[in-house]
């Protein structure tokens, strides 16, 4: 490794591993502070390198490229590197539920036994064969939904449908919520040159965002699921009432 900045943009794109076309793509987006010039040769030091590991972080845990510009231009730029990671850090409660590895013993122990959806669950993703035996499950929670569904007689294959669909209507949800942090907490906090003392506030915001969030999707589903579930006795009651009405 060198000084501050003696690399060339070709040897700071090996260090970050990258290739040189995607380092200048970066840096067109505004994603990386300006190299020393001398001459017209621009060099490059660990700043910049710790500046494109992060971004190689952030797109790793989903981020795009134009989220990430849009953190940087409403971040000061000394401060910019600072604020990714501290957001990336405070957004660590909302990260999907890792995935668990088990034994074939300890999956069965783990459901109450072999579930009779184990092919469905594995075309769908949800649960993965690894060598020697044993299994990923990919989203616990739903994975357990799902054999419990099954033992409902509700076929596996129909629930992992209905949460797609679902899914596709959380993401505008999701959005929403993030989208208010940032436009009031964390923009706040940016604003105001991201203050030490203010971070442990910051956190606990974006922490119990999570659960506020949950509350609420829940209370409006528990608003809207009687609607559907009288549409579906209101279907019941006229069934009934033809069948029993007298011919014409």
């Amino acid at each position: 490794m060198g000084s501050s900045a003696d690399w060339t943009i070709d040897r700071l794109a090996a260090h970050a591993g990258m290739t040189v076309r995607n380092v200048r793509a970066h840096a067109a987006r505004g994603l990386l502070p300006p190299p020393r010039m001398q001459g017209r040769t621009g060099f490059y030091g660990s700043d910049h390198l710790a500046r494109l590991d992060l971004i190689t972080h952030l797109q790793a845990e989903g981020f795009s490229l134009a989220a990430i510009e849009r953190l940087v231009e409403a971040t000061p730029s000394q401060s910019a590197e600072r604020a990714l990671s501290q957001y990336l850090e405070m957004l660590t409660p909302w990260r999907a539920e890792p995935p668990v590895d088990l034994s074939r013993e300890e999956f069965t122990s783990w459901l109450g036994g072999e579930p009779a959806s184990f092919g469905a669950l594995v075309d769908a993703g949800m649960v993965e064969e690894l060598p020697e035996g044993r299994i990923r499950v990919h989203s616990p929670e739903m994975v357990r939904a799902g054999v419990e569904a099954a033992a409902l007689g509700l076929p596996v294959e129909a629930l992992l449908r209905t949460r797609e669909r679902v899914l596709a209507h959380l993401d505008e949800v999701a959005d929403g919520f993030v989208d208010l942090f940032r436009s009031t907490v964390w923009q706040e906090f940016v604003a105001a040159g991201l203050p030490a003392e203010q971070l442990e506030g910051v956190r606990h915001a974006v922490a119990n965002l999570q659960p506020i969030a949950a509350r609420t999707v829940m209370s409006a589903f528990r608003e809207t699921m009687p609607r559907a579930v009288g549409e579906l006795v209101r279907e019941a009651s006229q069934v009934l009432e033809d069948g029993g009405s007298e011919p014409m």
